[in-house]
């Protein structure tokens, strides 16, 4: 993406101005030399620690720190994983200040076949972030960063701009397997105002393993436009490992934060986001509006073929969060979420307007295997409103099947003004597929009213109902326009006063020429192709007239069978019609003469 470009020819200027600086006295180029923590307050040939380099780096902005540590230093690793150089912290590194300023774990000779060869420990520190960063235009590239009692990296306040932090294991080893030194509190935590910092990028070159930190593998908190992408947030450096999930949430967005992206549209900003102790990403706040999670793989392994889910939920937007995204409108932006325990959980009084749209919800990355959602594909709950659940495209639907309970649950009074359309709940992604959902395909409970299900859904092959509606309260939920067939029980079904329990329409006459019937005075009919109380094709909506009279004109195909919805004034819409048979071909009688 144009971004990534822009942000590699920034570092390549950037390494340029480093090289030059010395002559030019604008920048300059310390090399770190030791894995000792002290600080004489001079950077040079005979010593320079990281805490000297940065110090050095603070007083003239847009310098390079790069490392050249003997094998003979005491931080080298002569037994584990070798090829590595260890350097103990005592107390948090130096704030980056001067901006422009790139630290480079790859500059260090070639040691670990496992990934980066220079390791930051914050074992022997009190307190605090091993790394801070409060200005902008830096690069934190290539490191090991574990054992920090509280962040690994920590970018805060508004001149905190721009940063990238690529190419690190952050929470994990040399190795990128253990699970024995992650970070105490937050892997990559961006706050307060910091804006247009990448963690990550969209080359394998790019990519961060953020895992096994004591909270979040990244946090954003009350800051914008920043990007998420190509990261493995709670696996190991392969993608499938499982034991190294972080002990909260893989990515939390919250605080206000707005117009953040976590992953993108391609296969290469791609995150990785399982394993982790509660959500995959968690979006939460009345202020934290306008994020987009798209193109990331929540809960499987990094062929997508695997599940390797996160505890709770792969999605939770909740207290209030708005006008969210996940997913998207272009294959590139599809998330695949599966094997977690709910697969997008949308929860809250004023959660709102949040649109889940072009997803894999409960099955693999093909569309055509189960990996499903303990629980629910997607739930809608407790007062969030006027959600969307696919779209108006068919790029917009989401495949919702392989789920143990239900494809989409609505759940809860005041849970109201949510909508389901084009989307495949049951099948596989070619809709032909049986990959049903454990229970219901769709379920209304419990109060909510005023959703809308269709249209253009296709809701088949589902273990119990393909729509049900239940409770006195759960009124005005209109059913409209979908293919709803092969169900295990009903294909509509309104039970304890669901939908008022709206008496179906009857067919009176299925001919070549016509199909009429009765219905509640005034109420929309809708004509559908059977079997078994079913509607799999939608054919025609007819008016009842004040009589409850409704009729549409053919011509109809031989020998099929239709039901029929209605749905009143209110928006009720009721349980499929018995069903009927169309017009029967007829022949006349053989006779035979005899000669």
């Amino acid at each position: 993406m144009r971004k990534y470009v822009l942000a590699i020819i920034g570092l390549v200027l950037l390494c340029l101005v480093a090289a030059l600086g010395t002559a030019s006295g604008s920048a300059s180029t310390f090399t770190v030399n030791t894995t000792d923590d002290t600080d004489d307050l001079t950077c040079d040939t005979s010593h320079c620690s990281l805490r000297e380099a940065i110090n050095a780096a603070n007083s003239s902005p847009g310098s390079t720190i790069e490392f050249n540590i003997p094998l003979t230093d005491t931080g080298y690793q002569v037994s584990g994983i070798t090829g590595t150089w260890t350097i103990s912290l005592t107390s948090s590194l130096p704030t980056l200040t001067g901006g422009g300023t790139i630290i480079s774990g790859t500059t260090q000779p070639e040691g670990n076949p496992h990934g980066p060869e220079i390791e930051i420990s914050g074992a022997d520190m009190g307190s605090g972030a091993c790394l801070r960063i409060e200005s902008a235009g830096n690069v934190i590239h290539g490191l090991v960063i574990n054992r920090c009692p509280d962040d690994g990296i920590t970018i805060v306040g508004a001149s905190a701009t721009t940063n990238t932090v690529s190419g690190n294991y952050i929470g994990t080893d040399a190795s990128g397997s253990s699970d024995l030194v992650g970070n105490g509190t937050i892997g990559v935590e961006i706050r307060e105002g910091a804006q247009g910092n990448v963690v990550g990028g969209d080359t394998p070159e790019e990519r961060n393993v953020i895992s096994k930190n004591g909270q979040y593998g990244v946090s954003i908190n009350g800051s914008m436009s920043n990007t998420v992408s190509a990261n493995y947030i709670g696996t190991d450096v392969t993608g499938a490992l499982p034991g190294l999930g972080n002990g909260l949430d893989g990515v939390i967005i919250y605080g206000g934060a707005q117009h953040n992206t976590v992953g993108g549209d391609t296969e290469e900003e791609r995150n990785i986001i399982s394993d982790n102790g509660m959500d995959g990403v968690r979006i939460e706040g009345s202020s934290t509006t306008s994020n987009t999670i798209s193109g990331n793989f929540i809960g499987t392994v990094v062929s997508g073929t695997q599940g390797l889910g996160n505890t709770n939920d792969g999605v939770r937007i909740s207290a209030g969060a708005r006008n969210n995204t996940v997913g998207g409108a272009t294959e590139g932006k599809r998330n695949v979420i599966a094997a977690n325990r709910m697969g997008v959980n949308i929860v809250g009084s004023d959660t709102m307007s949040n649109t889940v749209s072009g997803n894999y919800i409960g099955t693999d990355a093909s569309g055509s295997s189960d990996l499903g959602n303990v629980y629910n594909g997607v739930e809608i709950g407790s007062n969030a409103q006027n959600n969307t659940v696919g779209g108006q495209t068919a790029l917009e639907g989401n495949v919702i099947s392989g789920n143990g309970r239900t494809g989409v649950h609505i759940g809860g009074a005041g849970t109201d003004g949510n909508t389901v359309s084009l989307n495949y709940i049951g099948t596989d992604e070619t809709g032909t597929q049986a990959l049903g959902n454990g229970w219901d395909g769709i379920s209304i409970e419990d109060g909510p009213q005023n959703n809308t299900i269709g249209p253009d859904n296709l809701i088949a092959l589902n273990s119990s109902d393909g729509v049900e509606v239940r409770g006195t309260g759960t009124l005005t939920n209109t059913i409209t326009r979908n293919s709803i067939h092969s169900n295990v029980l009903l294909g509509i079904e309104n039970v304890n006063g669901g939908n008022a329990e709206l008496t179906p329409p009857a067919i009176s006459v299925a001919s070549c020429a016509a199909i009429t019937g009765t219905a509640l005075p005034s109420a929309t009919v809708e004509i559908f192709t059977g079997p078994d109380q079913e509607g799999k094709t939608y054919l025609a909506t007819a008016s009842a007239d004040g009589a409850g009279q409704w009729s549409v004109v053919g011509p109809f195909t031989i020998d099929v069978y239709v039901s029929a919805t209605a749905t009143d004034g209110s928006g009720n819409t009721s349980e499929f019609s018995a069903e009927v048979g169309t017009c029967h071909q007829s022949f006349l009688p053989l006779t035979v003469k005899n000669y």
